[in-house]
Parts: structure tokens; C-alpha cells; sequence
């Protein structure tokens, strides 16, 4: 593929660039900080007041109560999916370390220089119950994740888990 002669917009130096980035409409600047300091610069048509309040009065219909999304929350929501609890996985792991031992439940390696997992033995990453959660070290969390093992010649193994 061959490369077209430009020259940057902001400092008009000579660069080259591919067809497809000219018809992406790109290749105008020869660097980022050329394409940032263009963008920034104080008479940029973007920000003029003309130009502001054009982009303003062009979505004044889908602002506030006019959103098709606005007041849609929960269950209401497109991209609600089965009521899943929003706690983060390192919230549920500081629990699940305050109601059980620090210790690997698999191997009884302790927490001493290994950060310890917190599987969930059903697989369901919604379910929470303090049953349903195993504290594992690395080695063991991968072993049960990926119970199929490669011998010294690099063939598959069945794994004990």
C-alpha cells in the first residue's frame, strides 16, 4: 500500500499517511500533539457562540424530559439485565475474608505474599451466599477454572480438582 503526501493542518509539515485514513477523514494533522493543539486553539469553529448554539438548539429535543432514557432506572432501563446486584467483585471478597479463614480451602496455602481468590462454586456470579463462595489461592482457582493440564511433552492431561 502506498502513502499519500500531506501536510499538517497546524504546522505544516510534510508527513504521509494511507488512503483509508484520508477517507476516514483523517490525516490532517501530523502528530497528536498537532491534532490536540489544533483542537484546543482559541479560534477553533467549534467553539464559537454561533456554532455552540446551533449543536445546542439541535438537541434541545432529546434534553431532560425529552430523553427517550430519562427517569428510565432499573428494570425500566435497555440494558437492565436480571436484577444483578452492582457490588463489585473486591467488595464480595472482603466479606467473604471476614466470615472464613485466610487460608486456601483447597491446598491450606495462607495468605502470605499470594493474593487469595474468591470462587463461586456454582459458577453464578450472582450468587453471594457465603456458601456458595470458596476462598482459593491463584494456583487452586486456576485449577478448578481449568481442570485440563498439559504433561512434560505438552499433551493434554485430565487435571484432578
Amino acid at each position: 500500500m502506498t502513502k499519500i503526501k500531506r501536510y499538517c493542518q497546524w504546522c505544516d509539515d510534510e508527513f504521509y499517511v494511507y488512503k483509508s485514513q484520508i477517507r476516514n477523514n483523517g490525516g490532517k494533522f501530523c502528530s497528536k500533539s498537532c491534532r490536540m493543539s489544533y483542537r484546543n486553539k482559541i479560534d477553533n469553529p467549534a467553539w464559537q457562540s454561533e456554532v455552540r448554539l446551533k449543536i445546542s438548539v439541535n438537541h434541545a429535543d432529546v434534553s431532560g424530559k425529552n430523553n427517550p432514557m430519562y427517569g428510565k432506572k432499573g428494570s425500566l432501563a435497555p440494558s437492565y439485565i436480571d436484577g444483578r446486584s452492582f457490588i463489585s467483585g473486591d467488595v464480595w471478597r472482603r466479606i467473604a475474608l471476614a466470615n472464613k479463614p485466610k487460608r486456601c480451602e483447597v491446598c491450606g496455602k495462607e495468605e502470605e505474599g499470594t493474593r487469595l481468590h474468591i470462587h463461586h462454586k456454582d459458577k453464578n456470579r450472582n450468587n453471594n451466599n457465603l456458601n456458595n463462595l470458596q476462598v482459593v489461592c491463584a494456583r487452586c482457582h486456576n485449577n478448578i477454572l481449568h481442570p485440563r493440564r498439559r504433561d512434560s511433552l505438552g499433551r493434554f492431561i485430565e487435571g484432578v480438582v
